[in-house]
């Protein structure tokens, strides 16, 4: 399965991107956006992209009006991840397709997490019952997370967030957004949820695709 930027789907009625900020991964034409800052909708707006505001609790679409919703780096921060999943799969079609990212392996919880405002890492089994248990099947995965590689970039990224964060998120914007590649595809390795499970020892982040039965 391939995903350009960090995925879209084919043959959508309705695309959506719940919780991208001023960073959305679909393309602004073709994605409905839902975002809970109204700062972040306007801009959106602006910028030519259809934006609504809403949570990922209480998501503004009828029972079964939605073909794909994507989610990135976004499950980790709700408090009740649980509902946040039963929306989800009350809003999409039978067959739908969510994609999802989510930091993994509670024992690699630290600092970092924290600062940037994670509620949890999701062990891989504890996150296929979730979706399972809510009527999601597993599609496909492959690697995916924000947190830097280097020990010292992720020192300065704790301590610029913590002391002087609007200096950190223009970094961010500026600097790291021009050495990611926003059109490169995400190679979705098709597999079960026990190879999902088996493969995510070596991840520390997983961009996952999951389809409502």
């Amino acid at each position: 399965m391939r995903l350009p930027g960090v995925g879209t789907a084919t043959s959508t009625r309705l695309l959506v991107e719940i919780g991208c900020g001023l960073r959305p991964r679909l393309p602004l034409e073709r994605a409905l956006f839902v975002d809970v800052s109204r700062t972040a909708c306007t801009k959106l707006g602006r910028a030519g992209a259809r934006a609504v505001c809403g949570t990922i609790e209480a998501l503004p679409f009828p029972t079964g009006g939605v073909d794909a919703a994507h989610a990135y780096e976004l499950l980790e921060h709700v408090e009740d991840d649980a509902a946040a999943v039963r929306e989800l799969g009350r809003v999409l079609v039978a067959g739908g397709l969510l994609v999802i990212s989510t930091p993994l392996h509670p024992a690699r919880m630290d600092t970092f997490d924290r600062v940037v405002g994670h509620a949890r890492r999701y062990d891989p089994a504890t996150l296929v019952a979730l979706m399972t248990d809510h009527g999601f099947a597993l599609d496909g995965f492959a690697p995916f997370g924000l947190r830097p590689r280097s020990w010292l970039l992720g020192l300065l990224g704790v301590y610029y967030l913590t002391r002087q964060p609007r200096l950190a998120l223009q970094y961010e914007e500026r600097f790291l957004r021009r050495r990611h590649a926003p059109d490169a595809p995400v190679l979705i390795q098709q597999g079960s949820e026990d190879d999902f499970v088996r493969e995510a020892v070596r991840l520390d982040g997983a961009v996952t695709a999951w389809r409502r039965m």
